[in-house]
């Protein structure tokens, strides 16, 4: 039984182990090559991106939530928090990245992704906080409703929740594709949803000005709950990751692109988990007792770029090497 590193040369091999060590994300490709891609510049993008929508989000916020205040408007108020919510879900991300460029160390000998899980807790917290922040509000309004003051306040402050989440959609799936993360994309999609719901508060201001003041609070009960939702789903993943669970579903895939080659008879100890916002994962490939060894690893570094080529997330890769006749007497 033998483990590789799946590059070709002396040198490439000695430059892999030492960039696994420090934490550089290194995919491997045909011909022995290797593309690097280098954590301080893919940080300093997603850094920005981060800080710049995170501050459009906290600014859009205090000036809704001033404006509910004033005018009354509680669906004003919970999309103000649902806002908040959307801000702070990207502080774990954030926070994962600007990580990333430190190395590992004789403490944390893994890197430290799983601090972006434990500032997931602190975060989640806080969501689920502003959700019975905005329902007890718009419940009050509802048994006690009345009609809330300078609806155009309202209208423009809705807008502005419109056109701000608009622009923070934009940033994170344009640095999203340019930097090849998924997470950033999605990110942005669903900032570009939320954008379209910071338009319901319109209803409410139809219903203030129509004679209709239940409206507003119904409106801020269902913006509640969608906060509320947005912290139900992230309290399930964080809990996933934090005790090294995994979708089955992606070890599934691991395993039918690890063994997409005739040559391999199959795929045994297969083992992946979440650290941070990457997967790391081992399997073992059986070969046949007679392949060589240099077939062996060239099997090997092929199964790997087919994995990280499914896996967009993935991390570290461990392939282990066994023949055939190994495999059969251990334990799957």
């Amino acid at each position: 039984m033998f483990s590789f590193s799946a590059s070709s040369g002396k040198e490439e091999e000695k430059e892999r182990a030492m960039s696994l060590f420090h934490g550089m994300g290194k995919h491997s490709h045909h011909g022995g090559h290797v593309h690097v891609h280098r954590p301080g510049h893919t940080e300093a993008k997603t850094t920005s991106v981060f800080v710049v929508s995170f501050l459009v989000l906290a600014a859009t916020s205090a000036f809704q939530g001033s404006i509910a205040v004033f005018s009354g408007s509680v669906s004003l108020l919970s999309d103000a928090f649902h806002n908040v919510a959307d801000g702070l879900t990207g502080l774990p991300l954030w926070l994962a990245f600007s990580l990333a460029a430190k190395r590992p160390s004789l403490r944390y000998p893994y890197g430290y992704g799983k601090f972006e899980d434990l500032a997931g807790i602190f975060i989640v917290g806080l969501i689920f906080f502003s959700a019975g922040v905005s329902l007890v509000r718009s419940g009050e309004k509802f048994f006690h409703p009345q009609v809330f003051h300078h609806p155009g306040w309202v209208t423009l402050a809705s807008l502005t929740g419109f056109l701000a989440n608009e622009a923070v959609a934009f940033l994170r799936i344009r640095a999203g594709r340019k930097t090849g993360s998924i997470s950033l994309v999605a990110d942005g999609q669903h900032a570009r949803v939320d954008g379209f719901t910071s338009l319901t508060v319109l209803v409410g201001v139809a219903g203030s000005v129509t004679g209709h003041p239940l409206w507003d609070p119904v409106v801020g009960i269902v913006l509640g709950i969608s906060v509320l939702w947005i912290a139900l789903r992230m309290m399930r993943d964080v809990g996933l990751h934090l005790s090294d669970g995994i979708e089955p579903e992606t070890l599934e895939i691991i395993r039918k692109a690890a063994s997409d080659s005739c040559a391999i008879r199959a795929v045994s100890r297969l083992r992946a988990r979440w650290t941070g916002h990457s997967i790391s994962c081992d399997f073992c490939l059986v070969l046949d007792d007679a392949m060589s060894f240099q077939d062996g690893r060239r099997e090997g570094r092929l199964a790997e770029e087919r994995v990280r080529k499914v896996l967009p997330f993935a991390g570290d890769v461990l392939v282990v090497i066994v023949p055939e006749s190994e495999a059969a007497a251990s334990p799957p």
